[in-house]
């Protein structure tokens, strides 16, 4: 069963959640698609838009046991990378269009199959416990709107100011 947080950030929200990520040193941001089966890092995250390619990345924690898997997609011309298999968490990053703020959020699958025994095996502790961490520095510094929902105080500035959540 994949674990998700639903989240509304502002660019500040999300430089400060990255920056928490990226102290460890072990952490690096990765696109959602690559030319080649090699995924170089991101160093610096470009302007949300409607183009999932400024949306959707992925967050590893490089000191994780488990190889990042990568496949062929032909209809992204391109690599992608398999969040089931791969140590990975999924980064969809919100974004404002006007006056309406799209949510983003995290999410793990915390299970993977494993081919030796065929069988679905937890992921390493070292990378739940990673997502666990994730997870509460979010709901301490975030606020809770619903089950699963947390509002940065960037966007909850935003809403303050007449901005709409969606």
């Amino acid at each position: 069963m994949p674990k998700q947080l639903v989240l509304y950030m502002s660019r500040g929200d999300e430089d400060s959640f990255l920056r928490q990520l990226r102290s460890t040193g072990d952490v690096v941001i990765l696109p959602s698609g690559s030319p080649t089966s090699e995924f170089a890092p991101v160093s610096a995250l470009p302007d949300p838009t409607e183009d999932e390619a400024t949306r959707k990345f992925w967050l590893q924690k490089t000191t994780v046991s488990l190889p990042l898997v990568t496949e062929y997609a032909s209809e992204k011309n391109g690599y992608v990378i398999d969040g089931f298999q791969s140590p990975v968490v999924e980064f969809l990053r919100p974004w404002a269009v006007s006056n309406v703020m799209l949510a983003g959020g995290i999410r793990a699958d915390m299970n993977y199959l494993d081919n030796d025994k065929q069988d679905l095996v937890q992921k390493p502790a070292d990378f739940r416990n990673w997502f666990d961490s994730m997870q509460n520095w979010i709901r301490k510094n975030f606020k809770h709107l619903t089950l699963l929902t947390y509002v940065g105080p960037g966007a909850e500035k935003f809403s303050e100011d007449g901005g709409l959540f969606h």
